[in-house]
């Protein structure tokens, strides 16, 4: 068994290496991941595009640790048009899979930028 005392000392050696991962949320469901932008980013958005819209389903939003208003569109090339709130404004986003986002609402997967 490994104490805290241990686990220094070897990493201070060399013997072990840590490396640090986004924190996943799983206050709710361990299938939804909720990050801060990297401080040199931090209002400074002013584009999105969800990547893998088929899988994830993604929420931006105004303050760190997803506080404030959200906004759930999946791309938006230009966050200055419209009512250009969330221009320069995300500062975190929450993503969670389709397949949860479907069982919760008890109905098929569908895209949820395009209802919009």
């Amino acid at each position: 068994m490994f104490n805290l005392k241990t686990a220094t000392i070897l990493l201070a050696m060399g013997v072990l290496s840590a490396t640090a991962a986004p924190s996943v949320d799983t206050s709710a469901d361990n299938n939804i991941m909720a990050l801060n932008v990297p401080g040199s980013y931090n209002d400074r958005i002013s584009s999105i595009r969800n990547l893998d819209k088929n899988r994830f389903h993604c929420v931006w939003y105004e303050h760190s640790n997803c506080g404030g208003r959200s906004y759930s569109n999946q791309e938006d090339a230009n966050l200055h048009d419209g009512d250009g709130f969330f221009s320069d404004r995300i500062s975190s986003w929450r993503c969670n899979t389709r397949q949860f986002r479907a069982a919760a609402a008890g109905s098929e997967v569908v895209d949820v930028a395009e209802q919009q």
